[in-house]
C-alpha cells in the first residue's frame, strides 16, 4: 500500500531553531495526519507541540514507532545514530545538512537507506531557493564560479567547522551545477578565530572541465551575505540567495563600433522568473513526494555524501597548509 493511501505520520527529532520550522510546516500540510516531536529538553518539545497540535515523545525510539517519515534536526554529531534507529524501524528520513559528522558515517547511512528501501534526503535547502532554481537551466558550461557566504557569529553549529556548517551549502550548489565533473585540484586556507575549528575559510577548487570555483565562508562577519556568481561564455549570472534575487546578462550581436559608442550595447538582460515560495516548505514537500511516489529524492543521500566528501577535502587542505 502506498504511504499516500492514508495520511502520513510525521516526526521531528531536535526542536531547535530548524526543528521548530520543520514542525510548523508539517503541521500545515493536509497530507500529514499526525505529528510527534522529540527533544532531549522535553519542555522545548512541549512548547512547540501545543501550537502545532502535535504530540511529544520522551524517547527517539518512541517517536519512531509512531512515524512514517521523520526530520532529523539535531546537531550533526547525532545524525548517524538517529538515522540508523529510523531505518531499523522502516522510517523515511529527511536529515538536515550536513548528512553526518563524517563521510564514513554518511556512507553507512546511505548504504543502510538503500538496503532498507527507504528515502534518505539531505536538507541542502539552497537547492530549493527560487533564485538558484531559476539560474540552473541557464548554467550549461560555467568556467568560473565565485561565492561568498558570510554570517554573524552564533553558538548554533559550532560543533563543526565553518566548512561543514556554511561552506557546504555552496559546495553542494556548485556540484549540482557541475554534475559529474570531477575535482582535479583543491587548495584552501582558513583559521579559527572564536571557536576551536576554522571560522573563516577560502577554497579554490578546479574541476576536470577547467571550471574554477572560488568559495569563501565566514561565521564571524558583521553583516550576513549569501551571494554566488557564475561566468560562462557569453553569459553572466549573479544570485543573491539571501534576497532570492537573480541578475543574468548575455552577449548580444553588437559589433565593435557599436560597443565603442555604447559599451552596454554588447549585453542584454536575460528574463528569469523566481519562485519565491518558502524553500523549506518546498524541501519538505519534495521529500514527501519522494516517499509517496518511490522516486529518487530531490537531494538524495548520495549527493549529500558527495558534498561532505569535498568539505572534508577542504579541511584536509587547510590542515596541510597549517602544518607547513
Amino acid at each position: 500500500m502506498s504511504a499516500f493511501d492514508r495520511p502520513l505520520k510525521a516526526g521531528v527529532i531536535g526542536i531547535g531553531s530548524l526543528g521548530r520550522e520543520h514542525a510548523r510546516i508539517y503541521a500545515s500540510l493536509d497530507r500529514i495526519g499526525s505529528l510527534t516531536l522529540y527533544d532531549r529538553e522535553g519542555s522545548r518539545a512541549e512548547e512547540v507541540a501545543a501550537p502545532c497540535g502535535a504530540r511529544t515523545s520522551a524517547t527517539i525510539e518512541g517517536l519512531l514507532e509512531s512515524c512514517d517519515v521523520v526530520s532529523i534536526c539535531t546537531p550533526a554529531t547525532h545524525h548517524f545514530d538517529a538515522a540508523r534507529l529510523a531505518f531499523e524501524r522502516g522510517v523515511h528520513v529527511l536529515v538536515e545538512k550536513p548528512l553526518a559528522q563524517s563521510s564514513a558515517e554518511g556512507r553507512t547511512m546511505v548504504e543502510e537507506a538503500v538496503r532498507a528501501g527507504l528515502v534518505l534526503q539531505v536538507g541542502h535547502i539552497e537547492r530549493f531557493n527560487g533564485a538558484f532554481q531559476a539560474a540552473l537551466p541557464l548554467l550549461t558550461e560555467p568556467m568560473f564560479i565565485e561565492s561568498h557566504r558570510l554570517a554573524t557569529f552564533t553558538p548554533r553549529g559550532i560543533d563543526v567547522s565553518v566548512v561543514v556548517d556554511l561552506m557546504i551549502h555552496d559546495i553542494d550548489l556548485i556540484l549540482t551545477v557541475l554534475k559529474d565533473d570531477a575535482v582535479r585540484e583543491l587548495r584552501a586556507s582558513g583559521t579559527a578565530v572564536i571557536t576551536d575549528s576554522p571560522d573563516i575559510v577560502n577554497a579554490r577548487i578546479e574541476f576536470e572541465s577547467g571550471c574554477v570555483a572560488n568559495i569563501t565562508a565566514s561565521r564571524i562577519s558583521r553583516e550576513p551575505l549569501r551571494k554566488i556568481r557564475f561566468f560562462q561564455e557569453h553569459l553572466y549570472v549573479s544570485l543573491d540567495l539571501r534576497q532570492k534575487t537573480i541578475e543574468a546578462f548575455e552577449k548580444t550581436g553588437a559589433g565593435i563600433q557599436d560597443v565603442a559608442i555604447d559599451p552596454m550595447s554588447c549585453i542584454r538582460p536575460v528574463p528569469v522568473t523566481v519562485d519565491r515560495r518558502e524553500p523549506l516548505e518546498k524541501e519538505i514537500v519534495s521529500f514527501l513526494d519522494a516517499v509517496g511516489s518511490g522516486r529518487r529524492a530531490a537531494v538524495p543521500g548520495e549527493e549529500g555524501l558527495e558534498a561532505l566528501v569535498v568539505a572534508e577535502r577542504v579541511l584536509e587542505a587547510i590542515e596541510g597548509v597549517t602544518r607547513r
